[in-house]
């Protein structure tokens, strides 16, 4: 009836009348036919539904005024601004973005300012937000402390900067650094020998009270690997030997050693080779513990927003793995109040974006990648298929900062196909920053 023509209401109007009045032989059935009928002509004629084919979704404050969406007809339910059309305002649900999110341009600014449109979305909806940005960038605290500042809510941004040295630092894990080492394409005969060497470090690390990534240089170089496959080792001028121990350290000693000892000895010298291109980084890393830190694992739980800023491949790939760490680590749906951006390298493989995006749709959270408009062929490969929305940047004459800029959005959600020109929000220019301490962090992340 939503679609017929006010004739043919009429005309069922008159017919329930005349059936009313013919019925006039039952007690109270007329009365009930036309007050129904009567019900009926206003409600679906008068006062009909209020549909909308919106851009994207009507959103939801127009969903409580009675709009429904034309295509599902359900009330307008989209909280989440994307940016505005020629047609109008762009909304989106949460749902939409949990299938995947991807922004894809060169500009550092547009960018940014993308990133601020995803900030603001998670404020409107008083969701956390963790963003890891690109190692090349500034600090992006200070733009989403203004995002977040109407909301009451900048006072909770915490930034951890890893070209610094952050206190507390980023807490990571050995399966952390496996990921990583995964990640970087250095090969399974890496893989093999850095899974077989980090228990050694662990353990050589608690024995002489020292952080074991700061051994991992001493241990990847040739003699000193080849020393401990037979049992032994130096460390501070100290030489040490299974054989010399006592019988149970030198037990424990060669327990530990024994999956190195049982690699291939071509395994061994190919994954020694690849490891120690970042074995010098990997043992300078001050700004990740295995002991201690901050726990993404707290931020995704206590809703905070958290600004990440790597300082290299090797710690981007770190952070993206303890992301995905956090979210599989849970229940499903566990954090469905979360937003998680990543500024994705090219020297990656891509395969950790796919393991994130899997992780977070597990989760319940938003995922969302930063790309460059044309991502090598590698990352291309890896990331075409794991987001339902993309975001690509409209290249544009220079502009005043905090401009809003424009860009293409496409969905390939279900039942909210569309392609459209947007304008991104506008980004605010950062003024003061009220950043968290090193007490309130442990305070609320510990």
């Amino acid at each position: 009836m939503n679609d017929a023509t006010p004739k043919e209401i009429a005309t069922h109007f008159g017919i329930a009348t005349a059936l009313s009045f013919s019925a006039i032989a039952a007690p109270f059935v007329p009365e009930t036919i036309l007050a129904y009928a009567g019900y009926r002509y206003l409600r679906h004629f008068t006062y009909g539904w209020r549909t909308w084919r919106a851009p994207a979704r009507v959103p939801l404050h127009l969903g409580r005024r009675g709009y429904r969406d034309e295509t599902t007809r359900r009330r307008g339910d989209a909280s989440w601004p994307i940016g505005l059309a020629a047609t109008g305002q762009v909304w989106l649900r949460r749902e939409d973005l949990v299938q995947g999110l991807s922004i894809n341009g060169d500009d550092p600014r547009w960018q940014e300012q993308a990133i601020c449109s995803l900030a603001l979305g998670a404020c409107i909806n008083r969701m956390g937000a963790i963003v890891v940005q690109s190692v090349k960038q500034p600090m992006l605290t200070g733009r989403l402390a203004e995002v977040a500042r109407p909301y009451g809510r900048d006072n909770e941004i915490y930034s951890i900067d890893l070209q610094a040295v952050p206190r507390p630092p980023l807490r990571i894990a050995p399966s952390t650094l496996a990921s990583a080492v995964t990640d970087l394409g250095l090969g399974p005969d890496a893989g093999a020998v850095n899974q077989a060497l980090m228990p050694i470090l662990e353990m050589l690390g608690a024995r002489h009270q020292m952080n074991p990534l700061s051994l991992y240089e001493a241990f990847i170089d040739e003699a000193a690997l080849g020393r401990l496959v037979n049992g032994e080792y130096e460390i501070g001028g100290d030489e040490v030997s299974a054989a010399r121990l006592s019988s149970s350290d030198g037990a424990a000693l060669r327990a530990a050693i024994k999956p190195l000892k049982e690699l291939k000895d071509e395994t061994r010298a190919n994954g020694r080779k690849a490891l120690a291109v970042h074995a010098r980084e990997i043992a300078g890393l001050t700004s990740v513990s295995l002991s201690e830190g901050f726990e993404l694992r707290s931020a995704l739980s206590t809703g905070g927003l958290v600004c990440i800023r790597p300082s290299s491949a090797l710690t981007t790939a770190l952070v993206i793995a303890r992301c995905v760490e956090a979210l599989a680590e849970g229940k499903s749906g566990h954090a469905a109040t979360a937003l998680i951006h990543v500024v994705y390298p090219e020297a990656l493989s891509g395969a950790s974006a796919r393991r994130f995006r899997a992780a977070a749709m597990q989760a319940g959270a938003i995922s969302s990648l930063s790309l460059p408009a044309r991502s090598a062929n590698h990352v291309y490969k890896a990331t075409r298929n794991i987001g339902a929305v993309s975001i690509q940047e409209k290249p544009s004459a220079p502009a005043p900062d905090g401009t809003p800029l424009g860009g293409k959005i496409t969905s390939a959600i279900k039942e909210c196909l569309f392609t459209l020109d947007i304008q991104l929000p506008k980004a605010p220019t950062p003024q003061a920053v009220n950043a968290l301490t090193d007490a309130d962090v442990r305070r609320k992340y510990a």
